[in-house]
């Protein structure tokens, strides 16, 4: 009876295994997807290094993988089929294989706790796997070698990518000194920059911000490391040959039968040999691109310090480690000592090994660099591209290029490409240029600047301003309702400008209570047709002119802040810094009301009003985009060194994206005596949030 009862349990077991296989042929899928999207980004960059940005190894990539690997792991599972066995776990080691040569570049966007963590959890599955294939291999005696080979090649793979992980701190902490001192060169020359807008100098400028940020790009420094190209070109090699040797002996297929995981056994065979077929291309182009500009190396037989310095500034630190005055104090240390000696050394012999076989690749690649080198000064010569000014400007930003200790300078074929996909991201930026806002400027009078700049600068943000402004202008009645939605399409565009600037420039964030205000009134306005809760659209139709919507604005303004300074009893509270959101809202809103209604003209219309409103917007967003070159080229050089690349790319799109608009602000840019590169009299004017309702 007991027996029976197992074997229908057995089979109900068994009858739920090709859910299992779907779901190892779906996350093997997933897996492929992010490497054809990454390979997608980076052939549309020119970037054929392959930076890791779906592929990152990761809590995901490594639940995904460790899915994708259940064939080589299973132990229970009895396979009738001894040939579709093998090619199932024959694949699954191969794509990890892979997975693992593809995966090191993002190793350079990781901080210390990411890397400990992420590698711990890879090496723990990749041993695991290790040891479920040898286990089996050696109780059923069946393809020993066909499973054991691929395994140590992923052993081999682990230990370079650790080898890598092991020196990507060192290798950041050394980029960062060069960086600086690069970033003090560079700031001496941008004293240019500060009489106005020029797009030429502007560009030039920014390209040495560019030129820095790319080529001391983590994730660019370890693809082109001695270590990652010889996993690169070891992934290859054995890739190629052992997949042509097993195809000939006819190990690589599946044969029709019996399998527990169903049809989806081939299933998964196909989609990880299609994987495998991907990360092999990206490997060999990988290899190639490193060898091509290393073919000049002359440090092929040095250790460089950054590979070894994390594991002996270890070896040599006592940190953590409880010692007693006993000999059990003495071993440990002597324990911890010799440890760490030998990974020194078998670090050592890693990064050797690695430079040497770069060092013998090279004659197998030369003859295909020597092809390629004379196609591309033939096509150039095709086109009409002629050295001149571009030559000088590559000859002046390659001393920007920044390199780690005994590696060669990049050729100047790498520095063009570079500053062409800067221009590039500035055409894109052209192409999403906001027409909305350029409209908007349009209107501005220099006649008006007095009225708003003088009297409400002084206290609030920009985008404050602009908030409140635009919600008087909404609460006129008799506006058509195309104006409207005009004038909220030209904040919408503006205000992300204007943050820009605020978030750059503003060095002591004090502001953040403002900003966190305008956000939630903007969003509020923009949606609901509301500020603060009043209805903009019909709350205000019974007014018969602009100047009852103003007070009555005003009024409403003075209730809310102090109803609720009423209510507060924090002695701190006095500063509108202090406010919550909801009354740094009405503390502006009564301030700028009560400053338009001093210059209120005799039965002003409510047209006229909304003209003279769209005409102040104009105008406090032309004083804040004035600083928006200095804010860009700022931008530039404010992140960390895993960002700084994502950074400066938005920094140019941004440039293109406002090259008209500053082009109008720089024609006014005289009338609005702003100064554009005076940090504390911009954000001095932005903090000094002092004046509260007068009632």
């Amino acid at each position: 009876m007991d027996h029976d009862s197992d074997s229908k349990v057995q089979k109900q077991l068994d009858a739920a295994m090709p859910w299992v296989g779907l779901y190892i042929a779906a996350a093997s899928t997933v897996c492929i997807l992010a490497m054809v999207a990454d390979a997608f980004n980076s052939f549309r960059r020119k970037k054929l290094w392959f930076p890791c940005k779906y592929t990152s190894l990761n809590a995901a990539s490594l639940t995904l993988l460790a899915v994708a690997m259940k064939l080589p792991m299973d132990l229970n599972t009895v396979m009738v089929n001894t040939v579709t066995d093998a090619a199932a776990k024959f694949t699954s080691l191969l794509f990890m294989s892979t997975a693992l040569n593809t995966l090191m570049p993002s190793l350079g966007s990781m901080n210390d706790k990411e890397l400990l963590t992420n590698c711990v959890g890879l090496a723990l599955l990749v041993v695991t796997i290790t040891a479920n294939v040898s286990i089996h291999a050696i109780e059923v005696q069946r393809f020993l070698s066909q499973t054991m080979i691929p395994s140590v090649v992923m052993l081999v793979s682990l230990a370079m990518l650790v080898c890598l992980a092991l020196s990507v701190s060192a290798m950041k902490r050394s980029l960062k000194l060069k960086y600086e001192e690069k970033h003090r060169e560079a700031l001496e020359k941008e004293e240019e920059l500060v009489e106005g807008f020029n797009m030429a100098d502007q560009r030039r400028q920014m390209m040495k911000y560019w030129v820095m940020a790319e080529s001391s790009c983590p994730q660019f420094v370890i693809a082109r490391s001695s270590v990652c190209a010889a996993s690169s070109m070891i992934t290859f090699f054995f890739v190629i040959l052992y997949t042509f040797v097993h195809v000939i002996h006819g190990i690589v297929k599946y044969v029709p039968g019996k399998s527990p995981y169903g049809v989806y056994t081939k299933r998964i065979i196909e989609i990880q040999f299609y994987g495998v077929g991907i990360a092999v291309i990206l490997a060999m182009l990988r290899w190639f691109v490193t060898v091509r500009f290393r073919c000049s190396s002359t440090n092929t037989w040095m250790i460089e310090s950054y590979w070894i310095q994390t594991l002996s500034e270890c070896r040599n630190s006592s940190a953590g480690i409880k010692i007693g005055p006993n000999r059990w104090g003495k071993c440990l240390l002597d324990a911890k000592w010799c440890v760490l000696t030998l990974c020194i050394g078998v670090q050592s012999f890693i990064v050797l090994t690695s430079k040497s076989l770069i060092f013998f690749s090279r004659f197998m690649v030369a003859p295909f660099v020597f092809c390629f080198s004379h196609i591309n000064k033939f096509a150039r010569r095709h086109h009409g591209t002629s050295p001149g000014d571009d030559d000088m400007d590559l000859n002046y930003l390659s001393s920007y290029v920044l390199l780690l200790d005994g590696e060669v300078e990049l050729p100047t074929r790498f520095v063009r490409s570079m500053c062409r996909e800067a221009d590039s991201m500035i055409q894109i930026g052209r192409e999403k240029k906001p027409s909305n806002l350029i409209n908007l400027l349009e209107k501005f009078d220099s006649s008006n600047t007095s009225q708003i700049t003088t009297l409400v600068l002084a206290h609030d943000c920009w985008t404050l301003q602009v908030v409140t402004l635009t919600s008087i202008a909404l609460a006129l009645p008799n506006i058509s309702q195309h104006q409207r939605k005009q004038l909220l399409s030209s904040v919408s565009e503006g205000l992300p400008l204007a943050k820009v600037v605020e978030k750059t420039l503003d060095t002591n964030a004090k502001p953040k209570s403002i900003r966190k205000s305008t956000s939630a009134t903007w969003v509020e306005l923009l949606v609901y047709f509301k500020w603060v809760e009043i209805d903009l659209r019909n709350g205000f139709l019974w007014c018969r002119n602009s100047k009852q919507v103003l007070q009555e604005l005003s009024d409403k303004a003075e209730e809310i802040v102090m109803e609720w300074k009423s209510q507060s009893q924090d002695s701190n509270m006095g500063n509108p810094l202090n406010f919550p959101a909801r009354a740094v809202a009405a503390n502006s809103m009564y301030r700028i009301c009560q400053t338009i209604l001093l210059s209120y003209g005799e039965e002003e219309s409510c047209e006229e009003m909304w003209e003279r409103l769209c005409v102040m917007i104009a105008d406090v967003f032309s004083a804040c985009l004035t600083n928006l070159p200095h804010a860009i080229t700022k931008m530039c050089h404010q992140s960390c060194i895993e960002k700084k690349d994502k950074t400066v790319r938005e920094a140019f799109l941004l440039l293109g994206k406002t090259e008209e608009v500053l082009g109008i602000v720089r024609r006014r840019q005289k009338r609005l005596c702003i100064d554009h590169d005076n940090e504390g009299l911009t954000m001095s004017s932005m903090n000094d949030l002092v004046v509260s309702v007068d009632c």
